[in-house]
């Protein structure tokens, strides 16, 4: 008998381990004073929609009610957290530290760290703005890693503001601009030239090619520097530069780099952006950033910073390490 596909079984023994990380999880999350949320499993679909976009939202398993009520499963736990502090949480001193161990699902194409039904970690720090919540959400995340076992991973941070400063200076077409913007974010470089190619753009091909493979340290800020035009770019470039100081004194130096061609591929992100990497997996471990958008289109005037991860990646790559 065959499961659904992207869905498993959990024997004892892997059982256990899946526990021991939530558990290991949900002991930074209680350290740093996160208070633990649970939302549905599904919700009205329109509310997914308008908090993830139409691209995102498109991932979501969709079924209706005997009302005729669009549903879907939640494919991840931000946009729900936003509706429920939105809706229920209103009155709620701020800052809201809030944190999640949830199950979610995703209608992707089922491969290695990527089913169709997964554990969903997470914190979300809302109401509080500035390089103080961005470099805790941040520094949060390494330290849940090291947690769980991952004390070699590290984590490239990018800001959304200085890929945007870079394309306006182009004042491409909508169209145009898109195209560049997906190709730049997966490193597509023969996507991203024929684009130009056939706008009669090819002009822009250096710039945005030299944006695309600038990853490293702090080098790349000087590539950032020398790329960038508008003042939103240069103070996001301003960010990094910070966040980088601070993982120096934290102790993290060489464990956090810069990625121009970072772009979560959620459309709520607007400030920084970040994921988390280990040699032996071939897929992010954890991911976040800024989305300071997100709240208000419920309603809510509140700027917001979190991460999350996948459990099953967690587990996947404790099973590779030497």
């Amino acid at each position: 008998m065959k499961l659904p596909a992207g869905t498993r079984d959990w024997l004892p023994a892997e059982l256990q381990r899946k526990h021991a990380v939530e558990a290991a999880l949900r002991a930074v999350f209680a350290a740093r004073d996160y208070a633990e949320v649970q939302t549905p499993h599904f919700e009205r679909f329109d509310v997914l929609a308008s908090g993830l976009g139409a691209e995102s939202a498109a991932a979501a398993f969709l079924f209706a009610d005997r009302s005729g009520t669009q549903l879907a499963l939640r494919p991840e736990m931000t946009t729900p957290i936003a509706r429920l502090v939105s809706s229920r949480m209103r009155g709620a001193a701020l800052p809201l530290r809030l944190c999640y161990l949830q199950p979610a699902f995703r209608y992707d194409e089922p491969q290695e760290g990527r089913m169709r039904e997964f554990t969903a970690a997470g914190l979300e720090l809302i109401g509080a703005d500035g390089l103080e919540a961005d470099a805790e959400s941040l520094f949060s995340a390494l330290e849940a890693l090291d947690a769980v076992g991952l004390r070699e991973a590290r984590i490239d941070i990018n800001h959304v503001a200085i890929v945007e400063s870079v394309l306006d200076g182009f004042a491409f077409e909508a169209r145009v601009r898109a195209a560049c913007h997906e190709a730049i974010a997966t490193r597509n470089l023969v996507s991203l030239r024929a684009t130009l190619d056939a706008a009669g753009r090819a002009s822009a091909a250096p710039v945005l090619v030299e944006l695309a493979m600038a990853r490293g340290g702090t080098d790349v800020l000087d590539t950032a520097a020398r790329l960038c035009g508008s003042e939103t770019g240069r103070a996001g470039l301003e960010r990094l530069r910070a966040l980088l100081a601070r993982a120096q004194d934290l102790g993290y130096a060489g464990r956090v780099g810069i990625d121009l061609a970072l772009l979560r591929d959620i459309a709520y992100y607007t400030g920084l952006v970040f994921e988390g990497y280990v040699e032996q997996a071939g897929f992010p471990i954890c991911g976040g950033g800024r989305y300071d958008d997100l709240l208000p289109r419920f309603g809510f005037a509140a700027g917001a910073v979190g991460w999350s991860l996948a459990v099953e990646r967690v587990l996947i790559a404790l099973e590779r390490r030497p």
